[in-house]
């Protein structure tokens, strides 16, 4: 038994099979975009932290140290010490920046570079004794939030600070 096709049954075969083919295709390459765009954010993470930035993180994470939101203000405040202020809210938008793209699903914990994460972890760790302070002073808890949730997707991927408090 031999199937006869007509010439418009063929043509509607080859449609559905192109049609096939383009979503096959399209699929692939939202895939790779994808992979594509999570390598451009893991770049960038690693060329916004150069020596300088890594120098800052350091320094407020070994060098600094307060016993409430006052002495904080005090040592490191925008009017005390604007330059120390500076640094400190570079290295908390750096962070919150990070916690942006994993809140919004645009990359994940696990693209953090390794030291990036350590710091990260340590950097909360630090500041958490003043989260109080900063969310009321900023009048919003967005960025502390952004940074929590980093936070702690880091440490679910078992990074911890290997700073020790005292």
């Amino acid at each position: 038994m031999q199937l006869e096709l007509d010439p418009q049954a063929i043509s509607i075969i080859i449609a559905a099979t192109s049609v096939v083919i383009g979503v096959f295709m399209s699929v692939l390459s939202l895939r790779n975009l994808v992979k594509s765009r999570q390598a451009s954010v893991f770049l960038d993470f690693h060329s916004q932290a150069d020596l300088e930035f890594i120098e800052i993180v350091s320094e407020t994470i070994v060098e600094w140290n307060w016993t409430s939101p006052e002495d904080f203000l005090e040592k490191y405040g925008p009017r005390s010490n604007p330059e120390a202020y500076a640094k400190f809210i570079l290295v908390a938008s750096f962070f919150d920046s990070m916690g942006k793209l994993i809140e919004g699903k645009l990359t994940s914990a696990k693209l953090v570079p390794e030291a990036l994460a350590v710091f990260c972890v340590s950097w909360y760790e630090k500041i958490e004794s003043i989260e109080p302070y900063i969310v009321g002073r900023w009048r919003s808890s967005g960025s502390v939030n952004s940074t929590k949730l980093l936070y702690k997707k880091l440490k679910e991927l078992g990074y911890r600070s290997p700073v020790q408090s005292g």
